[in-house]
């Protein structure tokens, strides 16, 4: 969250402990990758989501015709036709009172030459919390694969969340180079991801391959409910000819690469970032940078619902190899690899 199969050989598990505070800034990421220590060897394996590290057992896929839904505390999947629940996740307020009392996840390392830095690398946010959000988007173009691969990870997202602490749901569609232990490798894939807090289940959809090139929509759709919930979906789409001026048409990738949940808290923070882990060598990252453009956020009808005005502000958190990020206006932020 804000503030926060299989690897290549030779990945060793660490642990790591987040110092998280009952209260945070309001502008500083939450899911922050702290210093590693040793784990031990029998841990279970791990899954380096966009929330950072997870057990393997906590992080599920949400299969086309499912979705998300909370019915009281308890977090469950449904089958979107029927409402018929197919898995129950357990007590979500349980977990997140146990996150608040351990406030411990694990990470990766994968030499005795200390890597780069890993977490949030580079973001913006938005200078306030927005109401009643019934759209954000944001355009991106896949960057060209990174020159090296040493068992890199890294994350493209533009996200919302409830707020700033490690109970905090998040929901954003990612961009994914690198192996997270669940999917993934030497390529780029797209996924929609949701988590109800730091130690909370992770969830995802259908992982679909892009190429460098490749024109991006990253989308979430909020409907408000009458008890103060909110449904959310996240999902991507295609955007033809991205570099080409004026307007384009855009496709909708497969309903299984999106994610819905049902009876949240509002989301109303807004965000565009880089994350990162297991980068070993400035060549692990690609050249150049990551444009975020069209950042659209509405209320109101979808695309035709009323403009939020938008003031975002930078936090460059890890710049070991030059990473940073520049506002270029309400509409674009730049995220640079170096």
């Amino acid at each position: 969250m804000k503030n926060t199969s299989a690897i290549l050989s030779g990945i060793v598990l660490f642990a790591v402990f987040f110092s998280f505070s009952c209260k945070k800034s309001a502008l500083t990421p939450i899911n922050q990758s702290p210093d590693a220590t040793k784990e031990s060897a029998t841990q279970e394996d791990m899954v380096i989501t966009p929330f950072g590290a997870r057990p393997a057992s906590q992080v599920h896929q949400i299969e086309s015709g499912y979705a998300l839904t909370y019915q009281g505390n308890h977090l469950v999947k449904v089958q979107s036709q029927t409402g018929k629940v197919a898995e129950d996740f357990g007590d979500q307020l349980q977990i997140q009172k146990n996150a608040e009392q351990s406030k411990k996840i694990t990470s990766l390392s994968t030499s005795a030459v200390p890597g780069l830095g890993s977490g949030w690398i580079t973001n913006a946010q938005n200078d306030v919390a927005v109401s009643g959000l019934t759209l954000f988007t944001t355009d991106w173009i896949v960057p060209s694969n990174p020159p090296a691969n040493n068992g890199q990870l890294l994350y493209l997202f533009n996200g919302l969340q409830d707020g700033f602490t490690s109970t905090s749901h998040i929901l954003q569609p990612v961009l994914q180079y690198g192996n997270n232990s669940r999917f993934g490798g030497n390529y780029w894939v797209i996924n929609n991801w949701y988590a109800s807090c730091q130690t909370c289940p992770a969830f995802y959809g259908t992982p679909v391959t892009v190429t460098p090139g490749t024109g991006l929509e990253g989308a979430m759709n909020g409907t408000a409910n009458t008890n103060g919930t909110y449904n959310y979906t996240s999902k991507f789409w295609e955007i033809d000819n991205p570099t080409a001026p004026g307007p384009h048409r855009i496709h909708e990738y497969p309903a299984n690469n999106s994610i819905t949940v049902n009876n949240v808290p509002e989301m109303h923070y807004i965000y565009e970032t880089m994350e990162a882990y297991n980068m070993q060598q400035s060549s692990n990252y690609p050249n150049g940078l990551c444009a975020m453009t069209n950042i659209n956020a509405r209320t109101g009808s979808g695309r035709s619902g009323a403009p939020i005005n938008l003031n975002f502000i930078p936090y460059n958190v890890v710049t070991d190899v030059g990473q940073h990020t520049i506002v270029v206006s309400s509409q674009e932020v730049d995220l640079y690899f170096h």
